[in-house]
């Protein structure tokens, strides 16, 4: 069992846009991400289109990398598609790709990660050790205001205890995801 750190805003609270896709679409995103992964020297696709074996119907990808008009000129210029990599370009997160029912319909949206992939994947007994150095209650699911997060780990007891702890390296991880979270956006801390 495991714990998920990320960080969220109001516009996670709705629900976003989403572009229907073909099987064949993905399989030629696949390959314009394994390409464009190796131009660049990164991975932009989850899981990486370059291992072998059988290739799942989902998909995560980094987009923000990416030129929008070269993304919208694989799906022949969808108006869905455009919209939904605008929006998570816009938001520093990743697509996803996930199939909707039976027949093999795909949606492509917006994905919970970031575009840098900084959340925070824990076992729950760290999870739940990082919370209680932090002051709070080790639930397997919360969410805390980015400030007060940042509040918390401003004051030295905190660092003191993570060290006494053995939490320190994952506070030092929680730290990079934090950076990523954007003032205006009134973002939390959440986990699941």
């Amino acid at each position: 069992m495991s714990v998920t750190f990320r960080i969220a805003t109001a516009a996670d609270d709705r629900d976003g846009p989403t572009a229907a896709i073909t099987t064949c679409q993905l399989a030629a995103f696949r390959t314009f991400l394994r390409e464009q992964g190796e131009r660049y020297g990164i991975v932009l696709a989850d899981p990486d289109p370059d291992e072998r074996g059988f290739l799942p119907n989902h998909l995560e990808a980094r987009v923000c990398p990416v030129a929008l008009a070269t993304i919208a000129r694989l799906f022949d210029y969808d108006e869905a598609v455009i919209t939904v990599v605008e929006e998570a370009q816009f938001r520093r997160r990743r697509i996803s790709v996930y199939p909707v029912d039976q027949a093999s319909t795909l949606a492509m949206g917006i994905a919970l990660t970031s575009d840098l992939g900084h959340e925070l994947d824990l076992a729950s007994n760290n999870a739940f050790a990082l919370l209680e150095s932090l002051g709070l209650r080790p639930d397997s699911v919360g969410e805390i205001p980015v400030h007060a997060v940042l509040a918390r780990l401003s004051h030295p007891a905190v660092r003191r205890r993570a060290m006494a702890e053995g939490t320190s390296t994952y506070l030092d991880r929680l730290d990079r995801l934090l950076a990523t979270a954007d003032p205006d956006d009134a973002p939390r801390l959440e986990w699941a």
